[in-house]
């Protein structure tokens, strides 16, 4: 496995066990994240701070639905040219309380520079999916 790829691999451990430290080291001091703007954290993050953010924003909204001890991604790895790093992985929540299941495939591509993710992007394939998942916990 190239460094390339392990920066990102290391990246999604951190998501999946939602350890914020590790997630933070994967990224470049300038990174760019970029998410739906239909989603309650969509929108660009820019930079290490704009990375917690984004984090924090992303637990917030997912943390009643996900386990701390590690949601599986299932993801896979394609290493491209240039330190791109195309991932498919599962998006996956449970609202016990509603009886509601989301799994959804997804699609993020990540830049690598210096050893580190400069750039993400995340691609839903069907975000209002997302949204009406999240919704049905003020409904």
């Amino acid at each position: 496995m190239s460094r390339t790829v392990d920066v990102v691999r290391r990246l999604f451990t951190a998501v999946a066990n939602r350890d914020l430290g590790t997630l933070l080291d994967c990224y470049h001091d300038e990174v760019e994240i970029h998410e739906s703007p239909a989603l309650p954290y969509g929108g660009v993050y820019r930079g290490l701070d704009g990375a917690g953010r984004h984090a924090r924003a992303f637990a917030e909204a997912w943390g009643p639905y996900q386990s701390t001890r590690g949601t599986p991604l299932d993801p896979m790895f394609s290493e491209g040219e240039d330190g791109a790093v195309t991932v498919m992985f599962r998006h996956r929540a449970v609202d016990v309380d509603r009886h509601r299941r989301l799994d959804t495939a997804e699609v993020g591509i990540y830049h690598v520079l210096d050893g580190k993710v400069a750039r993400a992007q995340m691609f839903h394939f069907d975000p209002s999916e997302l949204t009406r998942f999240l919704a049905s916990r003020s409904a």
